[in-house]
């Protein structure tokens, strides 16, 4: 299943990326998400951008149907790789596993600075996210399930960084 949504912030692309190439901030953000024992295992500089590996716990309600595979908490493991592209945006290509869960969880981030070419949005933040599940019988289900998580959760995180990237600004 793909999840695609568009996310618009009235602040620059520097400021707004604190939150996912600082330590610090990317912690707060995975605690006021309700994560638990958050962790950034990796921050590496590459040749075009830079790389991040992050572990935490997120709650999970849980349908049930799904309780034997998915627990009340559930550890991720989440890398992301970040790409200056020549146009000037910046691509995330990132890998989400949820440990002991049988599904594959790939997506991007593709941020753009459209009012640097006339337009009122300041940055802008597409992403896409795929989801699948090759679990016979109720793979279809766990792939919904969470989908419809992953959905709640970038909404969460939009509303978070709406609410404090602008606070880096000033």
């Amino acid at each position: 299943m793909d999840i695609s949504v568009t996310h618009d912030y009235q602040i620059d692309l520097d400021s707004l990326l604190r939150f996912f190439s600082e330590e610090e901030l990317i912690a707060e953000k995975y605690n006021q998400l309700a994560a638990k024992n958050v962790k950034v295992l990796a921050i590496k500089e590459t040749e075009d951008g830079f790389s991040i590996a992050t572990q935490r716990d997120v709650p999970a309600n849980v349908p049930a149907v799904l309780k034997s595979i998915l627990g009340s908490f559930n550890t991720i493991n989440q890398t992301e790789t970040w790409h200056w592209q020549d146009d000037e945006t910046l691509l995330c290509k990132m890998s989400v596993e949820i440990v002991g869960v049988p599904a594959k969880i790939t997506g991007t981030m593709l941020f753009s600075e459209p009012a640097k070419a006339g337009g009122e949005v300041a940055t802008r933040n597409q992403v896409t996210v795929s989801v699948s599940s090759a679990m016979p019988l109720i793979g279809s289900t766990l792939v919904k399930f969470i989908s419809e998580d992953i959905k709640q959760q970038m909404q969460n995180e939009y509303a978070f960084l709406l609410n404090a990237a602008p606070e880096l600004a000033n």
